[in-house]
Protein backbone atom coordinates (compact mmCIF):
# COMPACT_ATOMS: atom_id res chain seq x y z
CA UNK A 1 0.00 0.00 0.00
CA UNK A 2 1.36 3.77 -0.34
CA UNK A 3 0.39 6.21 1.79
CA UNK A 4 -1.04 9.48 0.20
CA UNK A 5 0.15 13.01 1.13
CA UNK A 6 -3.27 13.67 2.78
CA UNK A 7 -2.94 10.93 5.01
CA UNK A 8 0.67 11.52 5.64
CA UNK A 9 -0.59 15.01 7.13
CA UNK A 10 -3.20 13.25 9.34
CA UNK A 11 0.50 11.36 10.86
CA UNK A 12 2.37 14.10 11.20
CA UNK A 13 -0.48 15.99 13.13
CA UNK A 14 -1.04 13.36 15.63
CA UNK A 15 2.46 13.00 16.19
CA UNK A 16 2.41 16.45 17.94
CA UNK A 17 -0.37 14.94 20.07
CA UNK A 18 0.80 11.62 20.85
CA UNK A 19 4.68 10.42 19.92
CA UNK A 20 3.09 6.98 19.33
CA UNK A 21 0.24 5.58 17.88
CA UNK A 22 -1.72 2.31 17.68
CA UNK A 23 -3.17 1.82 13.94
CA UNK A 24 -6.28 0.07 13.72
CA UNK A 25 -7.48 -2.13 10.96
CA UNK A 26 -9.22 -0.61 8.99
CA UNK A 27 -9.22 3.15 7.35
CA UNK A 28 -9.30 5.31 10.75
CA UNK A 29 -6.45 6.75 12.51
CA UNK A 30 -7.26 7.68 15.92
CA UNK A 31 -4.67 9.52 18.80
CA UNK A 32 -4.75 10.34 22.10
CA UNK A 33 -2.10 12.63 24.51
CA UNK A 34 -0.93 11.10 27.48
CA UNK A 35 -2.54 13.52 29.39
CA UNK A 36 -5.93 11.86 27.92
CA UNK A 37 -6.94 15.80 27.38
CA UNK A 38 -6.72 15.33 23.73
CA UNK A 39 -8.26 12.97 21.39
CA UNK A 40 -8.07 12.97 17.56
CA UNK A 41 -9.87 11.03 14.75
CA UNK A 42 -9.59 10.74 10.65
CA UNK A 43 -10.52 8.93 8.23
CA UNK A 44 -8.00 8.41 5.10
CA UNK A 45 -8.05 7.11 1.89
CA UNK A 46 -6.12 3.98 2.78
CA UNK A 47 -7.32 1.03 4.60
CA UNK A 48 -5.01 -0.91 7.04
CA UNK A 49 -5.33 -4.69 6.73
CA UNK A 50 -3.94 -5.04 10.20
CA UNK A 51 -3.27 -3.80 13.56
CA UNK A 52 -0.16 -2.49 14.41
CA UNK A 53 1.97 -0.02 17.14
CA UNK A 54 4.11 2.93 16.32
CA UNK A 55 6.27 3.92 18.90
CA UNK A 56 8.04 6.67 17.93
CA UNK A 57 5.78 8.07 15.08
CA UNK A 58 7.95 10.76 14.36
CA UNK A 59 10.99 9.01 13.41
CA UNK A 60 8.63 6.27 11.42
CA UNK A 61 7.79 9.42 9.11
CA UNK A 62 11.81 10.25 8.50
CA UNK A 63 11.96 6.95 7.62
CA UNK A 64 9.20 7.16 5.20
CA UNK A 65 10.98 10.54 4.00
CA UNK A 66 13.82 8.65 3.06
CA UNK A 67 11.91 7.43 0.25
CA UNK A 68 9.93 7.94 -2.78
CA UNK A 69 7.07 6.93 -4.11
CA UNK A 70 7.61 4.00 -0.83
CA UNK A 71 5.29 0.81 -1.19
CA UNK A 72 4.74 -0.68 2.26
CA UNK A 73 3.87 -4.30 3.04
CA UNK A 74 1.95 -5.59 5.84
CA UNK A 75 2.48 -9.37 5.26
CA UNK A 76 5.18 -9.71 8.28
CA UNK A 77 3.80 -10.07 12.17
CA UNK A 78 6.47 -8.59 13.39
CA UNK A 79 7.59 -5.87 11.21
CA UNK A 80 6.49 -3.71 8.03
CA UNK A 81 8.72 -3.56 4.88
CA UNK A 82 9.00 -0.27 2.78
CA UNK A 83 10.11 -0.60 -0.86
CA UNK A 84 11.23 1.90 -3.40
CA UNK A 85 13.23 0.90 -6.38
CA UNK A 86 16.53 -0.42 -5.19
CA UNK A 87 15.68 0.66 -1.66
CA UNK A 88 14.49 -1.85 1.15
CA UNK A 89 13.66 -0.51 4.70
CA UNK A 90 12.77 -3.41 7.81
CA UNK A 91 10.69 -1.44 10.37
CA UNK A 92 9.21 -3.39 13.38
CA UNK A 93 6.43 -2.62 15.37
CA UNK A 94 5.83 -1.74 19.00
CA UNK A 95 4.21 -4.19 21.71
CA UNK A 96 0.90 -2.65 21.59
CA UNK A 97 0.66 -2.98 25.44
CA UNK A 98 3.20 0.16 25.59
CA UNK A 99 1.06 2.47 23.45
CA UNK A 100 -1.01 5.05 24.45
CA UNK A 101 -4.23 4.37 22.44
CA UNK A 102 -7.82 5.39 22.72
CA UNK A 103 -10.29 3.69 24.26
CA UNK A 104 -11.99 1.34 21.79
CA UNK A 105 -15.08 3.11 22.28
CA UNK A 106 -15.61 7.07 23.02
CA UNK A 107 -19.35 8.43 23.90
CA UNK A 108 -19.08 12.10 23.73
CA UNK A 109 -20.75 14.35 26.36
CA UNK A 110 -24.07 16.21 25.34
CA UNK A 111 -22.95 19.38 24.14
CA UNK A 112 -25.04 22.75 24.77
CA UNK A 113 -23.00 25.90 22.83
CA UNK A 114 -21.57 25.50 19.34
CA UNK A 115 -20.03 28.07 17.14
CA UNK A 116 -17.32 28.35 13.96
CA UNK A 117 -14.51 29.18 13.86
CA UNK A 118 -12.72 29.94 10.35
CA UNK A 119 -8.83 29.07 9.56
CA UNK A 120 -7.76 32.66 9.08
CA UNK A 121 -9.33 33.50 12.56
CA UNK A 122 -7.39 30.28 13.87
CA UNK A 123 -4.41 31.29 12.24
CA UNK A 124 -4.18 34.51 13.55
CA UNK A 125 -4.85 34.09 17.03
CA UNK A 126 -2.55 31.27 17.24
CA UNK A 127 0.34 33.61 15.79
CA UNK A 128 -0.46 36.12 18.31
CA UNK A 129 0.21 34.23 20.83
CA UNK A 130 3.29 32.74 19.50
CA UNK A 131 4.22 36.49 18.98
CA UNK A 132 3.34 37.66 22.48
CA UNK A 133 4.43 34.73 24.61
CA UNK A 134 0.67 34.34 25.65
CA UNK A 135 0.04 30.94 26.77
CA UNK A 136 -4.06 30.87 27.29
CA UNK A 137 -7.20 31.00 24.71
CA UNK A 138 -10.49 32.47 26.05
CA UNK A 139 -12.89 32.15 24.15
CA UNK A 140 -16.57 33.78 24.99
CA UNK A 141 -19.49 35.04 23.45
CA UNK A 142 -17.77 38.05 21.95
CA UNK A 143 -14.27 36.51 20.70
CA UNK A 144 -10.93 34.63 20.98
CA UNK A 145 -8.70 36.24 23.27
CA UNK A 146 -5.23 35.56 23.90
CA UNK A 147 -3.56 35.92 27.21
CA UNK A 148 -2.20 34.92 30.51
CA UNK A 149 -4.53 34.04 32.76
CA UNK A 150 -2.48 33.91 35.75
CA UNK A 151 -1.00 37.38 34.87
CA UNK A 152 -3.55 40.50 35.63
CA UNK A 153 -1.41 42.98 33.72
CA UNK A 154 -0.87 40.39 30.94
CA UNK A 155 -1.15 41.72 27.35
CA UNK A 156 -4.18 40.40 25.18
CA UNK A 157 -5.06 40.09 21.77
CA UNK A 158 -8.68 39.83 20.81
CA UNK A 159 -10.60 39.15 17.67
CA UNK A 160 -14.34 38.74 17.03
CA UNK A 161 -16.02 35.47 16.61
CA UNK A 162 -19.15 35.31 14.96
CA UNK A 163 -21.76 34.17 17.56
CA UNK A 164 -25.26 34.23 18.21
CA UNK A 165 -26.03 32.28 21.12
CA UNK A 166 -26.89 32.10 24.70
CA UNK A 167 -23.30 33.52 26.54
CA UNK A 168 -20.39 31.60 27.45
CA UNK A 169 -16.96 31.49 28.57
CA UNK A 170 -14.21 28.94 28.01
CA UNK A 171 -10.99 28.78 28.18
CA UNK A 172 -7.61 26.38 27.04
CA UNK A 173 -3.90 25.96 27.19
CA UNK A 174 -2.64 26.87 23.93
CA UNK A 175 -0.39 24.14 23.56
CA UNK A 176 -3.69 21.70 23.57
CA UNK A 177 -4.21 23.10 20.24
CA UNK A 178 -3.44 20.99 18.17
CA UNK A 179 -5.25 20.96 15.03
CA UNK A 180 -4.79 20.76 11.15
CA UNK A 181 -5.61 24.22 9.94
CA UNK A 182 -9.22 24.68 8.68
CA UNK A 183 -12.22 25.96 9.31
CA UNK A 184 -14.01 23.86 12.21
CA UNK A 185 -17.29 23.64 14.03
CA UNK A 186 -16.88 23.36 17.74
CA UNK A 187 -19.41 22.17 20.02
CA UNK A 188 -18.82 22.60 24.01
CA UNK A 189 -19.72 20.67 26.86
CA UNK A 190 -19.61 23.36 29.45
CA UNK A 191 -20.79 21.06 32.07
CA UNK A 192 -18.37 18.24 31.04
CA UNK A 193 -15.41 20.99 30.24
CA UNK A 194 -14.83 19.51 26.84
CA UNK A 195 -15.36 20.50 23.62
CA UNK A 196 -15.31 18.71 19.76
CA UNK A 197 -13.72 20.16 16.62
CA UNK A 198 -14.96 19.08 13.48
CA UNK A 199 -12.87 20.00 9.99
CA UNK A 200 -15.44 21.49 7.61
CA UNK A 201 -13.03 19.92 5.06
CA UNK A 202 -11.60 16.79 5.47
CA UNK A 203 -13.15 14.23 7.81
CA UNK A 204 -10.89 15.05 10.90
CA UNK A 205 -12.14 15.60 14.43
CA UNK A 206 -10.45 16.59 17.82
CA UNK A 207 -11.89 16.32 21.82
CA UNK A 208 -10.14 19.04 23.72
CA UNK A 209 -10.06 19.38 27.67
CA UNK A 210 -11.45 23.15 28.78
CA UNK A 211 -9.52 24.48 31.70
CA UNK A 212 -11.13 24.00 34.69
CA UNK A 213 -10.88 28.35 35.09
CA UNK A 214 -13.68 28.32 32.45
CA UNK A 215 -16.90 30.10 33.09
CA UNK A 216 -15.00 32.26 35.56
Amino acid sequence: MRLSNKTLEVLKNFSNINQNILIEEGNVLRTISTMKNILGRATIEESFPKEFGIYDLNEFLGVLSLTKDSEIELDNESHLTINSGKIKIKYFFSDPSIIVAPPKVFNPPPTDISFTVNKDVLATVMKASAVMQLPDLVIDSNGMKVTDLKNVTSNEFTEELAYDGPDFNIHYKIDNLKMIPGDYDVQVSTTSLVSGWDNKIQDISYWIALEQTSGE
